[in-house]
């Protein structure tokens, strides 16, 4: 089988992807033996939620270039894909378990906080930039079927209904299959008051912005 240039391109992607994840999990591993502190195992799930994303993306991309009589695949793939897509971002939230006073505390260096400060970061960054990676394979394989507005307008659509999910997952406290186990729960919060509403647009704004930034199409075209 021979290899498409898309999937070259994303082979040597994902080693950057999976380098960034390793190093997280390593300075995590190592939290308990330098810090003696325990584990954060809660990450470790949120991060682990994240890459599904990630590895749906990359079956759809697999699926894309070398099976005849895909399209109802990639929908399947692309709802389930769109369902934990959110998990992604939403460790950007997990910075408000961050609490270390001494990291606040003045311009004294404090080994454990500024340790903890990476650790944080590490594993929400790499969470972010997989599933960032997973936009912009699902972005790539949308613009082939439908055009370029239409894909671009999904991408619009998807990083507000995530800054949505995202505010269901840190404050309501719903979960991705929550969609499929008790739909009736969201119904509640699909009006949201001002607060809320002004939340959830400027989250799904800045990932909308941080999507272009690192969008390799929306980038060579400002180039050209």
């Amino acid at each position: 089988m021979k290899l498409t240039p898309e999937i070259k391109f994303e082979l040597k992607r994902m080693l950057s992807v999976v380098s960034f994840i390793v190093f997280a999990l390593v300075i995590h591993v190592l939290r308990q033996p330098v810090l003696g502190y325990r584990s954060h195992f809660f990450m470790l799930w949120n991060l682990f939620l994240a890459i599904i994303p990630y590895v749906i993306a990359c079956v759809m991309l697999v699926i894309n270039n070398y099976v005849k009589s895909k399209w109802w695949i990639l929908i399947l793939l692309g709802v389930l894909w769109l369902l934990f897509f959110p998990n992604a971002p939403y460790l950007l939230t997990s910075y408000v378990h961050f609490s270390w006073r001494g990291f606040f505390g003045g311009t004294a260096f404090s080994f454990p906080a500024w340790y903890e400060f990476l650790l944080f970061t590490s594993i929400i960054w790499s969470g972010i930039i997989a599933g960032l990676v997973s936009l912009e394979i699902v972005h790539g394989i949308a613009e082939k079927y439908w055009g370029k507005i239409a894909g671009w307008l999904m991408i619009v659509i998807i990083n507000f209904l995530s800054s949505w999910a995202i505010y269901l997952g840190r404050f309501i406290r719903l979960n991705s299959w929550d969609v499929f186990t008790d739909p009736s729960l969201l119904l509640p919060h699909i009006i949201l008051c001002r607060d809320r509403t002004i939340f959830v647009f400027v989250l799904g704004l800045f990932l909308t912005l941080m999507y272009i930034c690192i969008n390799k199409r929306a980038n060579s075209e400002m180039v050209c």
